[in-house]
């Protein structure tokens, strides 16, 4: 390891401006981790505890040391500056909620709440001696980290939390200098080739499309179908925040992949599951729609395509086929779509056409945010693409400490947002799939049924696949 992080002044990249300029009150740009630590037989912590791990801990990511930087009128992009007023007081909370219920509340509270981009852009907040959470011997210590979406994604958070939590110290910092003349002077320069770059940007797009349509005329690449029927989760947000995890067995979804009558992925079982409760939910309400629902399912890109920003994530869009009843089919349906899905992503013509972004002027962006946060959902028939958010990150490591207490379990949550009122991330650790859900009580007052639903719907896919497979 380094012995010392430099933090400079660095300019953000279109796919990480992104979550800059699409960012209102309705539509949050929050990552947020929250890590369950055993804390029986432990002493209350201090706040003086919890900051001197913070000021211990924050070396390992610039992160923590820099803040946003708008060009004027936003007439380029962003920069990231180093802050050298940074107080770590102005970015941590000590707090005893005392209930697990209490504790849900609190933490999304925290992913609903808007962070401040003048300052770093990251928040942790400390939820001590907390009872009754699932699946924790007893008193729990639970780690909120918060940051902005245009720092990283949530692999990067995987990377993150494990120098946070590791055993490595962190290295000394060292701010450079601010250098305002010299980031205007860039902008100036940058100013009149914009247009060109965007320009020749637009040709190898539209090249792109021709070349995709060509693939998609010949039945080699599948494209989304443009719209899909809107449900409750699909319309503007009207109240709170709610936050409930459900476990899943690994051993029970090891054994269920095992067992499969075709090759099968984790993500194809989690991704039938979800798709099995979210149709019996509609259901039950006599809302079933006229037609399939589907997912919106991040997939990171490293590895696939040479991007040079901190986010690194492409939205796959996975047909669920809600309108099967069989969980065999719909399991087959899934696979076959999520290929499918993957395959275009994949694509290096789809990839070509998708680095149009990397030339969009600052002004087109923002133009275009602001568009997106136009559009209401209220009274949809349809909605563009996807229904839900899926996202499967990677799994956790089990060497995670917290000012001396294990972490047992990390999850995480997803803001909600008009239009997507339902979401769903997953992570993975020791014996336990969690599925961590976002929604609001107008669209779903009855999270712990729906939690039921997730089980019931995987025991019956796992039931189907014995059963399809004989003894």
């Amino acid at each position: 390891m380094s012995a010392e992080l430099r933090v400079g002044t660095e300019q953000l990249r279109p796919r990480d401006a992104v979550f800059v300029y699409d960012e209102t009150d309705r539509h949050l740009s929050n990552v947020v981790g929250v890590y369950l630590a055993d804390s029986a037989g432990r002493a209350p912590l201090t706040i003086g505890e919890v900051l001197d791990w913070v000021r211990a801990s924050i070396g390992h990511a610039a992160l923590f040391h820099r803040r946003l930087h708008r060009v004027p009128m936003d007439l380029d992009l962003p920069y990231w500056v180093p802050d050298p007023a940074m107080s770590v007081r102005d970015h941590v909370s000590l707090e005893r909620p005392g209930t697990w219920d209490d504790a849900r509340a609190r933490i999304a509270e925290i992913t609903a709440t808007r962070m401040d981009l003048t300052r770093p852009p990251w928040r942790i907040h400390v939820l001590d001696r907390v009872d009754g959470v699932p699946a924790m011997p007893g008193p729990t210590t639970i780690v909120v980290l918060a940051f902005h979406h245009s720092a990283g994604d949530g692999v990067a958070t995987r990377v993150l939390e494990q120098r946070l939590f590791g055993a490595d110290p962190a290295p000394a910092i060292r701010l450079d200098e601010p250098r305002p003349l010299i980031r205007a002077i860039r902008t100036s320069a940058a100013l009149p080739l914009r247009p060109a770059r965007f320009v020749g940007g637009l040709r190898r797009a539209r090249a792109a499309q021709d070349e995709l349509r060509a693939l998609v005329d010949a039945g080699a690449i599948h494209e989304p179908v443009a719209e899909r029927p809107a449900t409750r989760f699909n319309r503007d947000i009207h109240a709170e925040l709610t936050f409930h995890l459900i476990a899943l067995p690994m051993p029970e979804v090891f054994a269920a992949k095992a067992a499969a009558p075709q090759r099968v992925t984790i993500n194809d079982l989690m991704l039938t599951t979800i798709a099995g409760a979210l149709a019996a939910y509609l259901a039950e309400h006599d809302e079933t729609p006229d037609g399939s629902l589907a997912a919106m399912v991040p997939m990171s890109m490293r590895g696939v395509a040479d991007w040079d920003s901190a986010n690194q994530l492409s939205q796959m869009i996975v047909d669920l086929h809600t309108d099967l009843t069989d969980p065999l089919a719909r399991l087959a349906a899934v696979r076959r779509s999520a290929g499918l899905a993957k395959q275009r992503t994949t694509d290096p013509v789809v990839r070509r056409g998708d680095r149009r972004v990397e030339t969009a002027p600052a002004l087109l962006l923002r133009a275009a945010g602001w568009a997106r946060a136009q559009r209401r959902f209220d009274n949809a028939a349809t909605v563009p693409l996807c229904n839900t958010t899926i996202s499967n990150v990677p799994p956790v490591t089990d060497s995670l400490v917290f000012c001396g207490r294990p972490i047992r379990r990390v999850v995480g949550a997803l803001p909600i947002l008009d239009g997507d009122g339902l979401r769903h991330l997953i992570t993975s650790q020791g014996d336990d799939i969690v599925i961590a859900v976002t929604t609001n009580p107008g669209m779903m007052p009855d999270p712990e049924h729906y939690g039921e639903l997730v089980l019931r719907s995987f025991r019956e896919l796992a039931a189907a696949v014995r059963t399809a497979t004989g003894p």
